[in-house]
């Protein structure tokens, strides 16, 4: 499949001020870095909310083999604190996925001013209704993550006050 990534408008024009494209160009390149880091403190976060949640879990194991009656609170306490925590984790999430969004938003906007227009046609090219059966963003899958080990930590709550 083809796809012309040049911006139609840009050569319609007759003059281009060389300053004004090589400024659009400086800030294009820092905003699309920006966008970058963004994506870096994205994955930063979720490494950091996968390490919580893989403590909590390890704390609710250690203390669930323990035949004592403070063994309870310890794994009550496991399972509403990661409760918490994925339901933080998911907003987080979902925070960075609007940010990016803006972002792209923003760089689309920019690619206008420019011959190429590689973000705007690959985020068109990627849609899913162009890309159904080939391509699900990664965030879709990134903020089932958080409900996952919001019900392991559901069923770690219900199956610790009735037990077998």
């Amino acid at each position: 499949m083809g796809m012309n990534l040049q911006n139609r408008n840009f050569y319609k024009k007759k003059s281009h001020n060389a300053d004004v494209l090589k400024t659009i160009l400086e800030q294009y390149k820092l905003y699309v870095e920006m966008t970058d880091r963004v994506s870096q403190r994205r994955m930063s976060a979720n490494a950091f909310f996968i390490t919580v949640n893989t403590l909590s879990l390890a704390v609710a194991a250690f203390t669930k083999g323990k035949e004592s009656p403070q063994e309870l609170p310890w794994v009550i306490f496991a399972g509403i604190f990661g409760c918490v925590i994925s339901i933080v984790w998911y907003f987080v999430i979902r925070s960075y996925k609007q940010l990016n969004a803006g972002k792209f938003t923003i760089i689309n906007k920019i690619e206008k001013q420019l011959p190429l227009l590689v973000y705007t046609k690959e985020r068109k090219w990627l849609k899913p209704e162009t890309f159904k059966s080939k391509y699900w963003p990664l965030s879709h899958v990134e903020m089932l993550i958080p409900w996952v080990f919001f019900f392991i930590y559901i069923a770690l709550i219900v199956f610790q006050r009735f037990p077998k």
